[in-house]
């Protein structure tokens, strides 16, 4: 358990508006938390929580991450880790725009973005010469902008709400969109020492990924389906070694 208090002093970000002025950073709070049980049981769960909190509460974010390892019969362990956050960013990085005088205008969208993942890992070991590890990661990232505003002309006011002002196109602000990232990813290995210090080794990387422009109304097991409609990529892999000191 514990936590960061930062950017106390007069702190600016020249990289924020992506090669625009620099803006001024307002104090943040991050606290965090982190549970396990003892690692001697063979079933051992564990839990950690993250929280972020700046521009006076504006930008907030909270992220949960419950656990458990499995360690059975000597031959056989596994884990299984889910995390879920949730984030709000006042301020986030929307585009840099040309108006109709031709001035650049680096504009910041409100971002309301969730993201869920599941990480899975297994081990199996046949023999002292043979084993197989098997790990599977589904994720979803999505998010929703709106309230698109402009960098103001005093981008380092002390203020908030003076960093930034109102955007007039309507073209954009109307429908400022959102995204909808997916992707999935799996690795299977097969290790067979054939003699003492040779080694085959037989992989196999699978993938699927997709990208939409709004964030969609799915849940993230409606996510996760949508991820087997799409084309996967499928790599193998053989490596083999062999000692030849023997």
């Amino acid at each position: 358990m514990g936590g960061t208090l930062g950017q106390l002093g007069t702190v600016y970000d020249d990289r924020a508006s992506r090669g625009g002025p620099a803006i001024r950073q307002d104090r943040y709070l991050a606290p965090w938390l982190f549970i396990n049980a003892d690692d001697r049981r063979s079933i051992v769960p564990n839990f950690n929580a993250n929280f972020f909190r700046a521009d006076g509460g504006r930008t907030r974010s909270a992220s949960f991450g419950p656990g458990v390892d499995l360690k059975l019969m000597g031959r056989f362990s596994s884990s299984l880790s889910m995390n879920y956050s949730h984030n709000i960013r006042d301020k986030q990085w929307y585009g840099l725009y040309t108006d109709t005088l031709g001035v650049d205008q680096y504009t910041f969208a409100r971002l309301d973005q969730t993201t869920t993942s599941a990480t899975m890992r297994l081990n199996y070991t046949f023999t002292p010469n043979v084993s197989l590890q098997a790990y599977a990661q589904p994720f979803v990232s999505k998010g929703t902008y709106s309230n698109v505003a402009r960098l103001s002309s005093t981008p380092r006011a002390d203020r908030f709400e003076d960093r930034y002002a109102a955007f007039a196109d309507s073209s954009v602000t109307n429908d400022p969109g959102g995204f909808n990232f997916k992707s999935l990813q799996s690795n299977l290995v097969f290790r067979w020492e054939y003699a003492p210090g040779s080694t085959l080794f037989a992989v196999w990387n699978h993938g699927r990924q997709g990208s939409d422009g709004t964030a969609g109304t799915n849940s993230f097991e409606g996510d996760v389906r949508d991820l087997f409609r799409l084309h996967p990529s499928n790599t193998f892999l053989l490596k083999m070694s062999y000692w030849l000191n023997r």
